[in-house]
């Protein structure tokens, strides 16, 4: 297993943002229903020079692809020019 964060700025680069709404209904479609447990992080970003709130999800799978569909997802849905995919070393539970 590895651990995937996905760094989801809320910013639309045609103008307006990703609200609370929309960001949440969007946990709901397509974080939910693919993955039983996850963690999202409040973080400032950068993007081209410009400070940008950002959503970190953080995901402790072996499925790569299906992280990579969310990341894809949110990209279509809210117009991002990228989202960035780091991944760690797997998270140990106790």
């Amino acid at each position: 297993m590895q651990t995937y964060q996905l760094f989801c700025g809320r910013d639309i680069p045609g103008g307006g943002v990703v609200d609370d709404k929309s960001f949440n209904s969007f946990l709901e479609m397509h974080v939910n229903t693919a993955f039983d447990g996850y963690t999202v992080s409040n973080v400032m970003g950068m993007w081209k020079g410009t400070p940008e709130i950002t959503n970190c999800i953080s995901i402790c799978t072996d499925r790569y692809d299906d992280v990579l569909a969310i990341a894809n997802a949110y990209k279509e849905l809210f117009e991002q020019d990228s989202i960035a995919i780091q991944t760690l070393a797997p998270m140990s539970f106790v």
